[in-house]
């Protein structure tokens, strides 16, 4: 499960000796000094004056800490003599007060951010799971492990609510307990995972919620990933490090990054919104309140930042089908295992550019017919085998119970070509 490091941060301010003692009496001596050079009408530059020196000083000795900056960029336009600008000088009247009309402006563009719609129209629609798993210690004593991740309701009918999620959030789980919007406690159970694709379908009996919450649930709408730009708005909804509804905002930062990990590959969405522990299984959504994808990974390095993936809701939909449907999701499958022979190794050892076949599973789909450990694959319904990774990627285009002319070379020389009927694998 995900570790984390939670850091706080703070600032110190501190004053010099002997002004704190008088700060409210400087602090009007400043005003009135600015009052009085801010209508000053002049295009020549001034020269420093003994007094001016002075006020630069007590405002950075007063405002200290990391405010300094702030209190240098004021001392500068008091000593340059400019005029303050803030975006054009239509917001600014002659005497130098803000526009009131401005700021009203200002605020209404955050308060009226399609963000915040999107917050409350979808926020319902994402819950967080909770998973209980018991393990025992080096002297036998058992005890409790929890684990938080994050699920986005995708179905809701007179039975039950249908959560997707990510297989690593639920993997191993003996007590699935999954807090709805309210901070409402339900238990779940596993509906159907598959590991390939690390997406997950928990399910919660209707039976299990109050009615008035019940009537409250709404699925989130799914949309279209491959419509997706790098640059447009991104916004994830999860349940990073147990805060329910955490709301991060940023762009698509990529499309189809390919992640290898130990056990699968995965092509992803990455974005620059902070995805974060508990995040997993939450939604990537786009402008119009759709999700677009599932966050899975955030790269965790002192030297990266910003650095999360989803899943893209298009890879998704048709496991989600089979997830339902079967609970599992099956692919074809060869049954062997292989290693790439490349040119330094077709050289050394005098054998053909291909696949070797290392092992094959007793009955499979190559066991049957006829391939045997030591054969070379260069040839799959009629396609140039180079390597493991491309004979993986043909193989998942075709259905179960297909039927493939494969070419091998046997001995080193021996050249066969075998009919191979393609068996069912069940990842689960």
């Amino acid at each position: 499960m995900d570790k984390f490091n939670n850091e706080l941060y703070g600032y110190e301010s501190n004053n010099t000796e002997g002004v704190h003692h008088d700060e409210t009496g400087i602090q009007d001596v400043i005003y009135e000094e600015l009052k009085q050079e801010s209508v000053k009408e002049s295009t020549e530059k001034r020269r420093f004056s003994f007094k001016q020196i002075v006020i630069l000083f007590l405002i950075i000795s007063l405002v200290g800490g990391t405010s300094i900056g702030a209190g240098f960029s004021i001392a500068s336009n008091l000593m340059e003599g400019n005029k303050y600008h803030l975006a054009d000088n239509h917001n600014v009247k002659h005497n130098n007060k803000f526009d009131k009309n401005f700021v009203v402006n200002l605020q209404d563009s955050y308060v009226n951010s399609p963000i915040v719609n999107i917050a409350k129209e979808v926020g319902p629609s994402v819950v967080a799971i909770t998973t209980k798993v018991r393990i025992s210690d080096w002297f036998r004593n058992e005890y409790i492990q929890e684990a938080n991740g994050s699920g986005v309701i995708f179905d809701v009918n007179d039975k039950n609510i249908l959560i997707l999620t990510n297989n690593h959030v639920i993997e191993d789980a003996q007590e699935l307990i999954v807090t709805l919007n309210g901070n409402v406690k339900v238990p779940a159970v596993v509906m159907g995972k598959d590991r390939e694709t690390d997406l997950a379908i928990v399910k919660i009996e209707k039976k299990d919620v109050p009615e008035d919450v019940y009537k409250k649930v709404r699925p989130a709408v799914f949309g279209d990933s491959d419509l997706l730009r790098v640059g447009e708005p991104a916004i994830a909804i999860g349940n990073p490090l147990g805060y329910n509804n955490t709301v991060t905002v940023g762009v698509i930062s990529a499309l189809n990054r390919e992640l290898n990990l130990p056990d699968k590959r995965l092509r992803l969405i990455q974005t620059d919104a902070a995805i974060n522990p508990g995040n997993s299984g939450g939604a990537l959504v786009n402008i119009k309140g759709e999700v677009i994808g599932i966050n899975t990974i955030k790269i965790a390095d002192t030297k990266v930042e910003g650095i999360g993936f989803a899943i893209p809701i298009n890879h998704a939909k048709p496991i989600i089908e089979e997830l339902v449907n079967k609970g599992y999701v099956s692919r074809p499958f060869l049954g062997i295992l292989g290693r790439d022979v490349d040119e330094h190794l077709s050289e050394l050892y005098e054998i053909p550019i291909g696949v070797i076949v290392v092992d094959v599973i007793e009955n499979g789909a190559a066991d049957r017919a006829g391939i045997k450990r030591g054969d070379v694959i260069i040839e799959f319904d009629g396609k140039k085998i180079v390597s493991m990774e491309q004979l993986s990627d043909l193989i998942r285009k075709y259905e179960v119970g297909k039927k493939v002319k494969v070419k091998i070379v046997r001995n080193g020389k021996e050249k066969k070509e075998i009919t191979v009927k393609l068996q069912e694998k069940i990842s689960r």
